[in-house]
């Protein structure tokens, strides 16, 4: 791999070895993926940060290099980690906050911003052909697929290195010869009434090259819960949406057309609700969407309590600050409020009997890792459910 003389220096340690371990990390993930040289970046987003996932080993990897007091070289933003940092959740155990604010601190002190959230771009948009350094497999997709930005779906140590040195190896996405969408997929307009994830985990599950999805008019929140799923399910990174992906971003070479009908979908839609049994209606994977936010104000006017098991929304806690008068309405009707958080890498106070969800991503890994049984719906049923 070909370095700049200061990225030599860096390697040498002329800059300390926390720079050089962190630089190595890259060069070596990248020679052994192809790569000829490295890339700078200008934003990188830190997964892999929850204690309950990382453990002791993690957080000490992360304490070594924060007792050698290193800066970020770039803006750097935090996943969300194992605690419900508003205290009120009912639903999330913090039985691991003394461990998590250790990490935090690691993190914080490095210069990492502590949004302590999966959707980073709402704190700072990419702009498109822009280079980052992105863990968090759900952001990594809508910064290619909605801002045409170009990162990699890294793990969090390389995401950490890209950091700390400010560099990431160019291949892969970064690359616009990689970026070729190859398989066209039409939603049916019949799909419109079910959430927009369960195309998603279809996509995810069967499709292995780039594709191009053409869908008519959605919310925000639905392309977000599209993308999630896809990534959730399968190993997608990129998926090129026709009229919203930046022209510039991308290329096609589509050699096969696939058209999605309701009875593709029926598998995905999990477990319905029975008469009897606890429900945990769940909202905020990836992280509520302020527009989700006004939908639920909206549909819980007209409801008091929950007549069935808890409806959990977890939330950045920038976006709850912004949103207070929401969110101080949602906990008038006992809306369990998360902030920073998320329940795929958390403990959880109790298990319910089945988890009802809008979206894929949970879906997918609240029964993989929980072993929840689990539906999709749509905001509207899964209120009714809990309420109604």
């Amino acid at each position: 791999m070909y370095l700049t003389p200061f990225q030599e220096k860096m390697l040498k340690g002329e800059f300390g070895w926390v720079y050089a371990k962190a630089l190595e990390i890259i060069v070596r993930v990248g020679e052994a993926l192809g790569s000829d040289r490295l890339v700078e970046i200008t934003h990188a987003h830190v997964s892999g940060v929850s204690y309950s996932n990382i453990g002791e080993p993690g957080l000490e990897f992360l304490r070594d290099f924060y007792r050698e007091k290193p800066r970020f070289r770039v803006y750097t933003t935090i996943n969300p980690g194992c605690v419900d940092y508003g205290m009120l959740s009912q639903v999330i155990d913090n039985k691991y906050f003394s461990k998590q604010a250790l990490i935090d601190e690691a993190l914080v002190g490095m210069g990492g911003r502590p949004v302590f959230t999966c959707i980073p771009y709402y704190h700072r948009p990419p702009m498109p052909g822009e280079h980052l350094a992105w863990g968090e497999s759900s952001a990594v997709i809508f910064a290619n697929s909605y801002f045409g930005a170009r990162t990699n779906r890294e793990g969090g140590p390389l995401a950490l290195a890209s950091a700390l040195t400010g560099f990431t190896y160019y291949h892969g996405f970064h690359d616009l010869e990689n970026r070729v969408a190859k398989v066209l997929v039409k939603i049916s307009p019949l799909i419109d009434n079910k959430p927009l994830s369960l195309a998603g985990l279809w996509i995810g599950e069967n499709l292995r090259d780039v594709p191009m999805v053409k869908i008519r008019e959605k919310p925000l929140y639905e392309v977000k819960a599209l993308l999630a799923a896809m990534a959730a399910s399968g190993s997608h990174a990129l998926a090129v949406l026709d009229g919203i992906t930046p022209k510039e971003t991308y290329k096609t070479d589509i050699q096969e057309t696939i058209a999605l009908e309701p009875g593709d979908l029926e598998k995905y839609l999990g477990e319905s609700p029975g008469p009897g049994g606890s429900v945990l209606g769940y909202v905020g994977c990836p992280h509520t969407h302020p527009e989700e936010l006004i939908i639920l104000r909206r549909l819980l006017k007209k409801y008091k309590e929950p007549r069935r098991g808890r409806l959990l929304i977890t939330i950045p806690p920038e976006l709850a600050s912004t949103y207070s008068h929401i969110v101080r309405f949602l906990l008038s009707r006992r809306v369990d409020i998360a902030l920073g958080t998320c329940p795929v890498v958390s403990v959880l106070k109790k298990k319910y009997d089945l988890m009802l969800t809008n979206s894929g991503k949970a879906y997918f890994y609240m029964r993989k890792i929980h072993g929840f049984k689990a539906g999709i719906a749509g905001l509207k049923e899964i209120v009714e459910t809990i309420y109604a």
